[in-house]
């Protein structure tokens, strides 16, 4: 009795041990939406911390160039002690404030300024690109894991099917109703299938790795993805909206040169390139600046007086300066030609990324029609080989065939139906509206 009562114990122990430790996993497995999953690697990712910190840069180099506007100041201070041979020492106290300021140099200074205002501009431009580039990565990772785990149910569930069909023969052979061999046939299938299974969860499991390190996560936790805004098929509504985006790629190459930050980014470039040669071309003008300074000395601390002001204006021009103005010039206008040259090839590369983007989106879009009618006529096949050999009119092998194209045809339309959905979104990418 004693006996019992314990192991009764014991039992609701154990009990309560696995339950505590199931709900614990399950609490430690967080789930992720793909909004979240953007959050989180725009603000984590290193690309999207170092842009920040160029825009951070730039203005802080915009203030150096402001600065460069106001007179600088100055304060000084000397203390001196003089002793001659017979001993005698004296001290000597000074102090002074002394302004500077450029009011003329050529304009370099305003040209300056200007071309840190415009590098602060090209600096959040290229975080907002980088902003989209990552947004997109994060979408592609994500729908790969996805992906990848769609293909693992269907894996699963063809062994699952494989597995009771193999059941299934296995009585039949008992009972003469079908050939050893038959059974032997279908074990290689379940083993095939069982390893389809094992790579199919790698896949699976490398492919959350891989997001799970792009949005900076412990990759020791467990994370579950899934998203209810993302379809696992497409209709033909969306299909027909998909050819209608595919017909207005001129529309499209133009709003691409309005809307891509890394586009408007090079135009900048060459503007700012053309105030580098502004800004270079001023050392063949004379500087002119002002100057003030007042004084104060005396021979003990505490007891300086006033010793004189100063101001005036200084010009200054270099006569020879060892052609280093020339070639200042020179190589900000062989800089400009290279930028407008950049240019030009950017708004080829823009042209070439939407065309390309869409020839991706039609091909997708042909492969996911041609893969939804594989799979209506795969389900019909498989059940009509099935049927025929349930009923001893056709053989195993047409069953098998049946049920390898029904696993293939799945298969083809799980990776069309992502693929046509990041074809959207990288031809959203290449025109520069993707948010």
């Amino acid at each position: 009795m004693f006996i019992s009562r314990l192991m009764k114990h014991i039992n609701l122990l154990l009990l309560f041990t696995i339950i505590f430790i199931g709900t614990k996993t399950f609490s430690q497995t967080k789930a992720i939406s793909l909004s979240q999953a953007i959050s989180m690697a725009t603000e984590k990712n290193t690309q999207m911390i170092n842009s920040r910190n160029a825009v951070e840069s730039q203005e802080s180099f915009q203030r150096v160039a402001y600065g460069a506007l106001f007179p600088s100041v100055s304060a000084s201070g000397n203390w001196r002690r003089s002793q001659n041979k017979s001993g005698f020492a004296l001290n000597d106290f000074s102090a002074g404030i002394d302004a500077n300021i450029t009011f003329f140099d050529g304009f370099s200074n305003f040209a300056a300024l200007e071309r840190a205002q415009l590098n602060v501009e090209t600096s959040k431009l290229t975080r907002e690109r980088q902003h989209q580039q990552t947004t997109y990565t994060t979408i592609s990772l994500y729908l790969n894991v996805l992906r990848t785990e769609q293909l693992l149910n269907v894996r699963k569930d063809n062994l699952k099917r494989s597995n009771e069909q193999l059941k299934r023969i296995q009585e039949s052979q008992k009972l003469g109703g079908v050939a050893i061999a038959d059974v032997y046939r279908q074990q290689v299938i379940v083993s095939n299938d069982e390893l389809a299974s094992i790579q199919a969860q790698n896949d699976f499991d490398k492919a959350k790795v891989d997001l799970t390190s792009f949005l900076t996560l412990d990759p020791n936790e467990q994370y579950e993805f899934s998203d209810s805004s993302i379809p696992t098929d497409v209709d033909s509504m969306e299909i027909q909206n998909g050819k209608n985006q595919e017909q207005n790629l001129n529309t499209l190459s133009s709003q691409a040169m309005s809307t891509r930050f890394d586009y408007i980014t090079s135009q900048k470039t060459v503007k700012g390139l053309e105030l580098g040669v502004r800004y270079a071309e001023g050392d063949w003008w004379p500087t002119l600046s002002a100057f003030a300074g007042i004084g104060y000395g005396g021979r003990e601390l505490g007891k300086t007086t006033y010793t004189g002001l100063d101001w005036g204006i200084r010009a200054s021009y270099p006569l020879f300066n060892n052609f280093q103005r020339e070639n200042s010039v020179q190589q900000a206008k062989i800089d400009l030609r290279n930028a407008d040259e950049a240019l030009d090839a950017k708004e080829r590369q823009v042209k070439s990324d939407v065309r390309k983007a869409v020839l991706d989106l039609d091909a997708a879009r042909k492969s996911l029609e041609v893969s939804q009618t594989a799979v209506r006529s795969a389900i019909e096949d498989r059940r009509i080989a099935e049927e025929k050999y349930n009923l001893g009119a056709g053989t195993l092998l047409d069953k098998l065939v049946a049920d390898a194209n029904y696993t293939s045809a799945i298969s083809n339309k799980v990776n069309s139906v992502y693929n046509y959905i990041l074809a959207k979104r990288d031809l959203e990418f290449v025109v520069g509206t993707l948010k």
